[in-house]
């Protein structure tokens, strides 16, 4: 039966349903199943739709919160680079004096280090004609402030073991006081220390780095600062 005929069985009127029950139930039927299908259908296209707009207000919801902000990262504290204490006495050339501090310190230019041979703690001619010049300040000093302290100081180059270096420096040390002490330099004022290996004034490796590193030094210190008058 076509399309055309369908639609009129439709249109007839009760009475005629009643009489072709079977025909007009299977219709009816058909009917119901297909608006089943229908409505199912719409309903399904309509939760993809609510999904979709969904996910799209979610997604412009997340883009425009702002990020929460972590703690602010503090940069590290920059260190204060250290300054290594000054270990000179300062001399006043204009009105020959010495400033001596609380600390053992050399005087450059005035009490003038001494040099020794490899391996030796013997004092060359050279080395005694340095320590007759350091005697004289040192006798004046002591006799302007007898309460100044000298302290001769023994180092080595860094060949050889730390202990044997020490040593070494020590019998340095003690040879200068020695020399000191018989030029008429007061032995209480007096006193020796080595440091070995430890205080290199050069550190290239070569022959004359290590002859600048065996060395003698007269330090001097007072109990309280003082300005010492230089003899003339």
């Amino acid at each position: 039966m076509g399309t055309f005929e369908l639609y009129q069985i439709s249109a007839f009127p009760e009475t005629l349903a009643r009489a072709f029950p079977k025909w007009f139930t299977k219709r009816k039927h058909s009917e119901n199943a297909g608006s089943e299908i229908k409505e199912n259908t719409m309903k399904s296209l309509n939760d993809k739709i609510f999904l979709s707009l969904t996910l799209t207000s979610l997604g412009f919801l997340l883009s425009g919160c702002p990020k929460a902000k972590g703690p602010a990262v503090e940069p590290p504290p920059v260190e204060e680079e250290a300054t290594a204490p000054d270990t000179e006495t300062p001399v006043d050339a204009a009105e020959g004096a010495l400033d001596i501090g609380t600390d053992f310190a050399a005087v450059p230019g005035v009490l003038e280090p001494v040099s020794f041979a490899y391996m030796s703690a013997e004092l060359s001619d050279m080395a005694r004609a340095s320590l007759k010049k350091n005697a004289a300040v040192l006798k004046g000093v002591l006799k302007a402030q007898p309460s100044v302290k000298v302290r001769v100081e023994g180092h080595c180059d860094d060949r050889g073991t730390l202990e044997y270096n020490l040593a070494l420096g020590e019998r340095r040390a003690t040879a200068v006081r020695g020399y000191y002490a018989t030029l008429g330099v007061s032995k209480a004022a007096l006193s020796t220390i080595s440091y070995g290996e430890e205080r290199p004034v050069c550190t290239e490796v070569d022959d004359d780095c290590w002859a600048q590193n065996r060395r003698g030094e007269t330090t001097l210190k007072a109990a309280t600062a003082v300005r010492v008058p230089l003899a003339q």
